[in-house]
């Protein structure tokens, strides 16, 4: 005879709600990586080397601008118009393609 193996109800009851964490676990993991660390709305930023633009803390004296919205897949050249139309109070735009001339995520900064 063989030995009884694990009880099936018992088993189930550890698998599933382990699995449930893993799979939570990943898919958390992937919103964050897909959101990647770059400025939100409501963050300050300021310019950085090669032209980039780094968050700051808003009382930060380099603070240059604030991140009143952010638009996806803008061409470069179009950002500053898409933001006013977007955000009537945009007083500079920068786009996260540089210049290059495929759509790219822009922010619609404010002066701060």
């Amino acid at each position: 005879m063989s030995a009884p193996g694990p009880s099936s109800p018992r088993f189930v009851r550890v698998l599933v709600p382990v699995a449930v964490v893993v799979i939570a676990a990943c898919v958390a993991g992937l919103f964050l990586l897909g959101r990647g660390s770059g400025p939100a709305v409501g963050d300050c930023v300021a310019a950085g080397a090669d032209q980039e633009v780094v968050v700051v803390d808003c009382d930060d004296p380099g603070a240059a601008f604030q991140v009143i919205g952010v638009l996806d897949d803008v061409p470069p050249v179009d950002s500053q118009p898409a933001c006013l139309a977007a955000f009537s109070r945009t007083t500079a735009s920068y786009s996260e393609g540089g210049l290059s001339a495929e759509p790219a995520r822009v922010l619609c900064l404010v002066a701060a």
